[in-house]
């Protein structure tokens, strides 16, 4: 799997831009978070599995729970006119929507969603 930290970005996100292969990447993903200590996570669709984009494989259900289970905030971000199955499309819809696993269009999006979902110190 190819992750590392977003660049000059700030807070810290781990990226992941290739090679998941199957469900329990996502304990790796989530080490790595853990290790950078951040609990942020930009996802590329080029990183995903076909399986993924198959909902009858469970593969996308599994595999977003086991991140929430993690109480990682990830981001994920699809080609706006990738010919994706009409399920899958229904799926998009609702992870726009998600508190914890949320669905771009654009890189700049996705982080600006991560960066405004941060936790915040207390200012006291």
């Amino acid at each position: 799997m190819q992750f590392q930290l977003v660049p000059n970005f700030d807070p810290d996100v781990i990226e992941c831009t290739a090679g998941i292969t199957d469900v329990r990447d996502s304990m790796e993903l989530a080490y790595a978070c853990s290790d950078a200590d951040t609990d942020l996570l930009l996802i590329h669709a080029g990183a995903l599995p076909s399986e993924f984009f198959q909902l009858r494989t469970g593969f996308a259900g599994e595999f977003v729970q086991r991140l929430v289970n993690s109480r990682l905030r990830a981001a994920a971000v699809f080609d706006p006119v990738g010919s994706y199955p009409e399920r899958f499309c229904e799926f998009l819809l609702e992870a726009r929507r998600h508190p914890q696993f949320r669905a771009f269009d654009s890189p700049r999006d996705a982080l600006a969603w991560l960066a405004a979902s941060a936790v915040q110190p207390d200012a006291t």
